[in-house]
């Protein structure tokens, strides 16, 4: 099992309805080759986990690198990981406001990740746990 988490400025703000499009793109596409994960849309900006089979992760991203609805598009975890953080998800979705959108990419800062690379597995651990409380009833 394998997980990219990426954060990429939308090339133009979404709309409702083009946010909704898009998520049910991913969904359907996402059951149809294993992939799970969460799209999170703040700021005109995409935090997204990607998890699943190494080679279809790395591809999906590769294919997310060229979408022309992404620009700027950078990996902050890249990585073998034992089990799946959002298994129940084709692709669970939050449009965040910027106070949540800013707390969620306060974890990527790259000044952290060059700096303090002991710390990054425990990032990713509150990284990731801040993601699943967006699927929480």
């Amino acid at each position: 099992m394998h997980h990219i988490i990426y954060l990429s400025w939308a090339t133009h703000p979404f709309s409702n309805e083009q946010l909704q499009a898009l998520l049910q793109e991913a969904r359907s596409h996402n059951t149809a080759i294993g992939v799970t994960g969460i799209l999170v849309y703040g700021n005109n900006c995409f935090l997204q986990v990607l998890e699943g089979e190494e080679a279809t992760v790395r591809e999906l991203y590769e294919y997310i690198k060229q979408d022309d609805r992404h620009r700027d598009v950078t990996a902050y975890a890249d990585k073998a990981v034992t089990q799946r953080a959002f298994a129940g998800w084709s692709m669970a979705f939050e449009a965040a406001s910027p106070q949540q959108f800013d707390e969620l990419v306060g974890y990527l800062q790259p000044a952290n990740v060059a700096f303090d690379a002991a710390r990054l597995p425990l990032m990713d651990i509150h990284l990731l746990d801040l993601l699943r409380s967006f699927t929480l009833p």
